[in-house]
């Protein structure tokens, strides 16, 4: 089966929801990308290529399905649950294993960027916003 970018994301147009909770989210990690004495820019990348890879050619293939249709299948609460557990393990980690902070910052800023110019695609490609139309 011959992928696309087209294959990268779902059969429906995003959600104000999910434009909402991306912006809000990502606002104050973004706004760290100024503070250039606390960047390390390996780390952005890092990110950036990492988070670019799972949300676009690692999530369409068998595995990156399953793991999706799993995340779907755990409802609301599942996720909540586990997005919470996930948070509360690197939080965890970062203060009983000396982890730089810098790294850690930087890494999260490359998966912020990542993820928004994912949804810039993703609104771009669908042309709709939740039933918006544009043109």
């Amino acid at each position: 089966m011959v992928r696309t970018v087209s294959d990268w994301f779902p059969d429906r147009s995003p959600t104000w929801g999910e434009i909402t909770i991306v912006l809000f989210s990502s606002f104050g990690t973004v706004t760290s990308l100024l503070d250039l004495g606390t960047i390390s820019w390996w780390w952005v990348a890092a990110g950036f290529v990492l988070t670019g890879t799972a949300a676009g050619p690692a999530g369409t293939t068998t595995v990156g399905k399953r793991f999706g249709q799993w995340f779907r299948d755990i409802g609301v609460t599942g996720r909540a649950s586990a997005i919470i557990l996930f948070a509360v393990v690197v939080w965890g980690t970062r203060f009983t294993v000396d982890v730089p902070v810098v790294g850690v910052e930087s890494f999260v800023a490359g998966m912020w960027v990542a993820l928004i110019l994912y949804l810039l695609a993703y609104i771009v490609k669908t042309r709709e916003i939740d039933g918006w139309r544009t043109g």
